[in-house]
């Protein structure tokens, strides 16, 4: 991980583990704190390594974030299908639904969380595909000066198909994705002042503990928002909550770089968040199925915040030899190059 941003891994680290705990059966007031920033958080980190130097055209920039996001689409689709068909749906909520084996499939080619029954955080590998081709189309040729405009004007398209568009869900989170947009152009926007510049420890302490505050605050007044449907709940206090959080997270993880705690692991998930992301929901199910099956346990037992806390951790561990295994041998299937 030698030239890397150290605390951009710890910000990954931390929101895929907030993704992970807010898929584990914690309470509604905590996903409500989580669930008002944490996928925002994910699209603007990823904007501040955008550069339209790194391409000479379209062509060398499709074939890029193909090679790094649609073949880890395709591939952890077809693990997680096959495990689902002849594993997952016989267990669980999957039984009770009686999910049609081929709508998956048809979840794969749109790209939408309502049918990836599978493995529904894959959406966000095609949500970010659109974002960035988005992004890359609409600004290579607008003036600095005009991108935050143009920003402006793609939220409000975004609201007005928010507020107005309850019966078609576009394709490969094209809709989501213009909501996204907005969090990601800011992270381009942007990186010099969060990539260049050292902030002091009491300004960082400050707008950690503030940013904290207000997305409390927000969550409280929203609700649960859930970006994967295309639900924010008050537009407004969801681009407050979002903004706070982003803030929360990047104070609290450049703070985290300047004082004495050891943050290897919150590094290496950061580096590794991807397979994480998309294969949490399995390491979580094989913990649940060896407590019930093995010990006995009752799976209500997960319903508690404290539970589910640990079994957020012991499904992050169970996967760091998966994560070891796919870099050495795998490394193409989750975006890498050797």
């Amino acid at each position: 991980m030698k030239g890397r941003v150290k605390w951009v891994d710890i910000a990954k680290g931390i929101a895929v583990s907030l993704v992970v705990y807010g898929h584990f059966g914690t309470s509604d007031a905590a996903k409500s704190v989580i669930y008002a920033f944490h996928i925002p958080l994910f699209f603007f980190l990823s904007g501040l390594f955008f550069s339209f130097d790194k391409f000479p055209n379209y062509t060398s920039f499709l074939r890029k974030r193909s090679f790094q996001l649609l073949i880890p689409y395709l591939f952890f689709n077809f693990i997680t299908y096959l495990l689902w068909l002849f594993i997952g749906r016989k267990f669980g909520n999957d039984i009770s639904t009686n999910v049609n084996a081929l709508k998956p499939i048809f979840g794969i080619v749109y790209g939408n969380a309502s049918n990836l029954a599978h493995n529904v955080p894959l959406w966000f590998l095609t949500c970010l595909f659109s974002v960035e081709n988005f992004y890359f189309l609409i600004f290579r040729k607008t003036k600095k000066q005009q991108q935050f405009f143009l920003l402006v004007m793609i939220a409000v398209i975004a609201f007005i198909n928010y507020k107005f568009n309850h019966v078609f869900r576009l394709p490969w989170g094209m809709d989501i994705a213009m909501s996204m947009l907005l969090f990601y152009g800011l992270g381009v926007g942007l990186k010099s002042e969060f990539l260049d510049k050292n902030r002091s420890k009491a300004l960082l302490s400050a707008l950690s503990i503030m940013s904290f505050l207000v997305v409390l605050i927000i969550a409280q007044l929203n609700g649960k928002i859930e970006v994967s449907d295309n639900y924010f709940g008050n537009y407004l206090y969801f681009l407050l909550g979002a903004s706070a959080g982003i803030i929360f997270i990047v104070s609290l993880s450049m703070l985290i770089t300047q004082v004495k705690i050891r943050y290897s692991l919150l590094s290496f998930l950061g580096f590794n968040s991807l397979i994480i992301f998309v294969l949490h929901l399995y390491s979580g199910s094989f913990i649940k199925a060896i407590s019930f099956f093995v010990f006995h346990l009752p799976l209500s037992i997960y319903e508690t915040p404290s539970v589910s806390l640990l079994l957020t951790f012991l499904s992050i561990l169970v996967l760091i030899p998966v994560v070891l295994l796919m870099n050495k041998f795998l490394p193409f299937v989750v975006g890498k190059s050797k």
